[in-house]
């Protein structure tokens, strides 16, 4: 008998965790190697990490300045179809749901099967048909999850992003523990201006900014959010700094316990830190990386379906997918649009 409408169920801590979930995924545990070798050294890379945060910080104000002045969830669309107009906005929204969006969830979900495959064949590859099966399993259950319940999707994102943080934590306190030992070795000469090569940099900001990506994202739900007015602000500002600050430590502890030239050797860093620091959680840390592009996979879904959601309600987009589940209150048209889109990606 009430109206059915998106409800709003997103508070200040699901805000947060949807933002950290977004941010904290594969990329601490890769980009550091791409930083590194593009900007040259160890003191130099952690520039590029901080001035990369800084950005970050920057560009997740105006979306929430943004988030507070226009009332609509959507996110990028929104915001162009609200400033630039219909036909700009028009542009993006195809190019994200064709190209742009499959493509990120294809990436994040096959690291997903990749790692969590590891621990079952190692120290042999995974079956890249038996990745690829994973990696759909996993993408359908977050798809599912996210068609029956609002609630129970932002439970799993909040689980996932105290995960995430304490997977961070396990390669922070054994670097700052070797570093309080006095284990400095690997900084020295840490800003060697020879080995900087300018034309290098862009491409070294460019890695660590896809590390930092998923600040925008409360800015797709902003109409399910309780007291957007003050939690967008907050939830960026606290889940942006938490991210900085874990990162640098982050890529501290990598220096200390592996040094320049075995984070450029190593294909996965986080794994070639826990090989070197304590064998005995080699088996965990694929297992937590996984579960972390699990849940940049959920954040994923959650925030793009919203965007087909008021494309269609702006009349870019067929009218079916701006429908609501008359009981379970999700935007279930929207959600299931994506399973094609990632099948043809992947497979």
């Amino acid at each position: 008998e009430e109206a059915v409408f998106l409800r709003k169920k997103i508070t200040l801590m699901r805000a947060f965790s949807l933002l950290i979930g977004s941010m904290v995924g594969s990329g601490i545990f890769i980009s550091p190697k791409g930083v590194l070798k593009n900007s040259g050294s160890v003191g130099f890379s952690l520039v590029v990490w901080f001035a990369c945060g800084l950005l970050s910080m920057f560009g997740a104000l105006c979306y929430a300045e943004l988030g507070t002045r226009i009332t609509k969830s959507g996110g990028h669309y929104i915001y162009i179809l609200e400033t630039l107009g219909p036909l700009p906005s028009f542009l993006f929204l195809w190019a994200e749901f064709f190209a742009i969006r499959p493509a990120n969830s294809a990436v994040v979900s096959l690291a997903f099967g990749r790692y969590m495959l590891e621990p079952f064949f190692a120290p042999c590859a995974a079956p890249v048909p038996a990745v690829k099966l994973v990696s759909l399993l996993g993408y359908y259950m977050v798809l599912t999850l996210n068609s029956w319940s609002v609630t129970w999707s932002a439970r799993l994102q909040t689980a996932l992003s105290i995960i995430k943080l304490l997977a961070l934590m396990l390669i922070i306190v054994p670097g700052m523990m070797l570093l309080a030992q006095g284990h400095t070795e690997n900084f020295q000469d840490a800003f060697d201006k020879q080995s900087l090569v300018l034309d290098k940099l862009p491409l070294a900001f460019y890695a660590g900014m896809f590390a930092y990506s998923g600040w925008f994202q409360t800015s797709f739900v902003r109409e399910e959010l309780v007291r957007p007015e003050r939690n967008i602000p907050l939830a960026v500002i606290v889940s942006v700094i938490t991210v900085i600050v874990g990162y640098m430590l982050t890529n501290v502890s990598y220096y200390t316990v592996l040094g320049t030239q075995d984070v450029l050797a190593s294909p996965a860093v986080a794994v070639s830190f826990v090989q070197r620091a304590f064998k005995s959680l080699i088996s965990v840390v694929p297992v937590l990386v996984a579960l972390s592009c699990f849940g940049t996979m959920n954040g994923g879904i959650f925030t793009f379906s919203r965007t087909l959601f008021v494309a269609s309600r702006e009349g870019q987009w067929p009218p079916l997918f701006s429908m609501i589940h008359i009981r379970r209150h999700t935007p279930l048209p929207a959600v299931m649009l994506m399973v094609r889109r990632f099948d043809c990606v992947t497979c």
